[in-house]
């Protein structure tokens, strides 16, 4: 395994050459040991490319294999079962996956949730409800670790007890961004942290759009939650696309900078995404969730309570919308709202625009 460990971390030679070159040799360590004239014959390397596994035969692979141990990093090659079934069948699909923690089980339901940096509070109540909900009903949830949208829905499953997986643009080793240190950590308790990039690789930007197809990869379903016209979600839905996966969006208000991504990909066929019910009858998984918050609410809340928390949902609603809706008095309406935004069901998005927050029901 020490010299599968040295050859995926060698950067500069893409996936395709690496599964070749194990293929041409008979083993990694063939590869490794490989003289320089019988690389220079190789047809389908470059000069630049021999010159990189010239330079890379410097290390030592048995030190490398034994640092990343020391950290607790996996590896694991496409050929091995433990790799992620799905991912093998993907263009360009890793010659390998440093990971801590755990893959994705293969007969596991996987659903990868994506979206903006820079999101709305609507978008981010969307992504970590979501995420809770799908991780309560068994599902894995995939992103990037990025802030926002992907922080956001791992948070929701890490809240939920359930599996998650954060795919990064750097070395598995090296928290990126800083920010989701605690995210970092808490990960590999109950999924992974991956990376196609040997530990101690630092982020840049090319790295990015191309662990986006990891995420795809892996995932049975893409789910858009917000995303400007041109952004790191919408490469994650193209190669969601190539692979013939279920894509689905979240709509969002016209004229919303955040949500022309989203509302694009609906326009070009993607689904409109009505919930995680509608999400879980769709992958013919079964729930008992929504009977359980509904007993759980019953319990806890009073009659004028149960009245508003019912004409909220995820789509924001408006005081004028909820009186409408309600029969309240302005006045009842917002003691009511205050009463169940205390009691951590319901979240004021903008001013005046509520959601539910289920995950707290």
């Amino acid at each position: 395994m020490m010299y599968k460990r040295w050859l995926g971390g060698i950067l500069g030679i893409s996936a395709a050459k690496k599964i070749a070159l194990e293929e041409l040799a008979g083993h990694a360590g063939e590869v490794y040991r490989m003289g320089e004239n019988n690389l220079k014959k190789i047809n389908f390397l470059t000069e630049k490319e021999c010159d990189i596994l010239i330079e890379g035969k410097k290390e030592n692979p048995a030190q490398l294999e034994e640092e990343q141990e020391k950290k607790g990093i996996a590896f694991v090659t496409f050929r091995e079962k433990v790799y992620p079934q799905m991912l093998k069948y993907i263009y360009q699909a890793p010659y390998g996956l440093y990971y801590r923690g755990n893959l994705p089980e293969g007969t596991s339901r996987t659903v990868a949730i994506v979206g903006a940096r820079n999101c709305s509070e609507y978008g981010r109540s969307v992504a970590k409800n979501t995420a809770y909900m799908l991780a309560k009903s068994g599902v894995g949830v995939i992103s990037g670790m990025a802030l926002g949208i992907d922080g956001a829905a791992q948070a929701g499953a890490l809240q939920a007890q359930g599996a998650t997986y954060g795919v990064l643009g750097c070395g598995v080793d090296i928290c990126y961004p800083k920010q989701n240190q605690s995210l970092y950590e808490k990960i590999p308790e109950k999924g992974g942290i991956i990376s196609e990039y040997r530990p101690g690789t630092t982020p840049r930007p090319v790295f990015f759009p191309c662990r986006n197809r990891i995420i795809s990869g892996m995932a049975d379903i893409v789910i858009v939650v917000e995303a400007r016209k041109k952004s790191g979600s919408l490469i994650t839905a193209d190669f969601a696309l190539e692979q013939g996966k279920e894509i689905y969006a979240v709509p969002g208000r016209l004229g919303d900078k955040l949500s022309e991504g989203a509302n694009h990909l609906i326009w070009q066929g993607a689904g409109v995404f009505l919930g995680v019910e509608e999400l879980l009858k769709e992958m013919n998984i079964l729930t008992d969730r929504k009977e359980e918050s509904s007993k759980k609410i019953g319990k806890t809340l009073e009659n004028l309570e149960r009245l508003v928390y019912s004409c909220v949902d995820l789509t924001p609603r408006n005081l004028e919308e909820l009186m409408r809706n309600t029969g309240l008095s302005l006045g009842e309406l917002i003691q009511t709202l205050n009463t169940l935004r205390e009691m951590g069901f319901i979240s004021e998005v903008y001013k005046n625009y509520f959601i539910r927050t289920d995950i707290t029901v």
